[in-house]
């Protein structure tokens, strides 16, 4: 366990090697700058105003690592280098109880060269507490349902892990009824009492802390509403839509889920009523378009299981482009390959079901709980410890099986479910290519540049991210608007006019295509700009202001 945990460490700091002069590891983006930011406020003020949008367990985590060594996204990913080689581990003690040494080791092996826990190890995201968690609770269990005579302490710091699961991974909340079950029936009640007390005492603090900031009671975060209507309604894809075009980051998310609300009900909304409101349009629309609903619920199904990563703000194609590690582990270890051999073993494992059955309720319970909502490749990271355990007992299995002879026919058919379960996980399932996903990455990079005030690297990266993706409508408007600031006027209307082409209502394109061709003297080709910026949006701001100005401009050349 020990060379296990050595070498999968050695594993992630060769790879934070590789990555360490690229734009990805030196800025933030999307979430990463949102958990950043937090973890500074907690440190200004531990409990803060409002209660919990997002799981609060990660920023607090970074609060703790930043009041220790200083802020430094550097050490936040060291620490979770650490972590996730203690997550192999913990799976290769986990492994060693349930299906013997070998096979421990085995698995705690797969986990440590599991290309997308590497990638998750080295973004500054909750991801890493996901695996880690995850991790835990696996070697918890294996301890608590050993045949010897009970340690209620297990029982107890069980359902502790999964409260602290919970706090990174709402969805995991699903588990706690599921786990109580498969306790029930192997432990006496105290052991389930001790599992749900665990949780409680996990999640107490955070309920608690929600009622004194908010005046309700809200056990973990206020986005269940607005996330299962994401997931849930007559546009949804399985993937991530924000409610409002172009605003698909958490401050916005938030700020919309709450204003919209609001603008329905025609009055201020408390936290759990925003939740409500979009929990109730989900199930209505759900209620009224059964057929609609199944057959999406089938294709994020397929998401889950789908040997893709569909990323969230930070890219794993790009970082692959930079760490030949990365590349190798991503190719050959990816989800498919776990999910695979996972099946193999699942069917193998299979006539020791009363004695590992919780290792596929975990597995179909959090499957399910991502299904529900939508799906990221960063939601199905706390998949790939049990996975492992499947995949090295199914590998174990089918060793066994071809040293004898009379057992041939079994292990063809396991073969053969091995071929359907890898064909079936990598269908292809919609979703953007390669250039747009690299392309969204370096947008993002963008964003990041431009927020912080480093204008030409930001129109570096904006040229970068429209040479993968020239089909970036937002990449264009943002490239023109800087453009327009330098007072390259000419290339700020080339790139408004690339961004009209692709989307002909875009307000923010026709105002500051107006603004640029204002600036250059061409008042006559800006002013219908302005007017069709306030045809679709009467309330424009900058498109009044420019009319406003267009016409002073005249009246004095008069």
């Amino acid at each position: 366990m020990l060379w296990i945990i050595l070498g999968a460490l050695a594993l992630r700091l060769v790879y934070l090697a590789e990555i360490s002069d690229t734009p990805f590891f030196r800025i933030l983006v999307g979430d990463s700058v949102v958990y950043d930011a937090w973890a500074e406020e907690i440190r200004a003020d531990f409990v803060g105003k409002d209660v919990f949008y997002q799981a609060p367990l990660y920023p607090y985590f970074l609060a703790a690592l930043y009041a220790v060594f200083g802020h430094g996204v550097f050490v936040a990913r060291v620490a979770q280098a650490v972590l996730g080689a203690a997550a192999c581990g913990l799976v290769a003690g986990a492994g060693g109880r349930l299906f013997g040494r070998r096979v421990g080791l085995g698995a705690g092996a797969l986990l440590a060269v599991a290309g997308p826990c590497l990638f998750f190890g080295g973004v500054v995201h909750k991801a890493c507490l996901d695996l880690f968690l995850m991790s835990a609770l696996l070697y918890m269990l294996a301890r608590l349902l050993e045949p010897a005579r009970p340690r209620w302490g297990w029982a107890l710091a069980t359902g502790a892990v999964l409260g602290a699961l919970t706090l990174t991974r709402e969805n995991a909340l699903l588990l706690f009824p599921l786990l109580a079950v498969v306790l029930a029936g192997r432990r006496a009640p105290l052991a389930v009492g001790l599992f749900l007390l665990g949780g409680v005492l996990a999640l107490a603090p955070v309920a608690l802390r929600n009622y004194a900031v908010g005046g309700e009671l809200v056990l973990t975060t206020s986005q269940f509403g607005a996330n299962f209507y994401l997931g849930n309604n007559a546009d949804a894809d399985g993937t991530y839509e924000p409610l409002v075009w172009g605003h698909g980051d958490v401050a916005n998310e938030h700020a919309d889920a709450i204003a919209l609300a609001e603008q329905a009900a025609g009055r201020k909304l408390t936290a759990s009523e925003v939740s409500h409101h979009w929990s109730s349009r989900a199930w209505a629309w759900m209620s009224e378009h059964p057929a609609d609903w199944a057959r999406l619920l089938v294709h994020k199904w397929r998401l889950v299981w789908g040997a893709r990563e569909i990323s969230d703000s930070d890219e794993i194609l790009v970082y692959e482009d930079a760490s030949v590690l990365l590349r190798a582990l991503a190719t050959v270890f990816g989800f498919g390959t776990f999910a695979t051999l996972a099946a193999v073993g699942m069917a193998t494992t299979w006539p020791q079901r009363r004695r590992v059955g919780f290792l596929y309720v975990i597995v179909g319970g959090l499957a399910a709980a991502t299904a529900l909502f939508f799906v990221f490749g960063r939601y199905r990271v706390a998949l790939f410890p049990p996975l492992a355990l499947f995949a090295a007992a199914g590998i174990a299995q089918i060793v066994a099986l071809a040293r004898t002879r009379p057992y041939r026919r079994a292990l063809a058919g396991y073969v053969g479910l091995g071929v359907a379960a890898a064909i079936a996980t990598s269908i292809p399932i919609g979703g953007n290519g390669d250039g747009v996903r690299r392309g969204t990455a370096y947008y993002n990079i963008a964003v990041t540049q431009e927020a912080g005030g480093d204008l030409p690297a930001a129109v570096a990266s904006y040229r970068k991210s429209l040479a993968f993706d020239a089909t970036s409508v937002q990449a264009h408007i943002n490239l023109g608007a800087l453009l327009a600031r330098g007072g390259a006027f000419e290339e700020a209307i080339t790139e408004e006019r690339a961004a009209l082409r692709l989307r002909p209502d875009e307000v923010l394109a026709h105002v500051d295509l107006a603004n640029a061709l204002l600036e250059s003297g061409r008042l006559d080709e800006a002013e219908p700009h302005y007017r069709e910026a306030l045809r679709l949006d009467p309330e424009q701001p900058q498109a009044r202001a420019g009319l406003m100005t267009l016409q002073d401009l005249r009246a004095k050349s008069r």
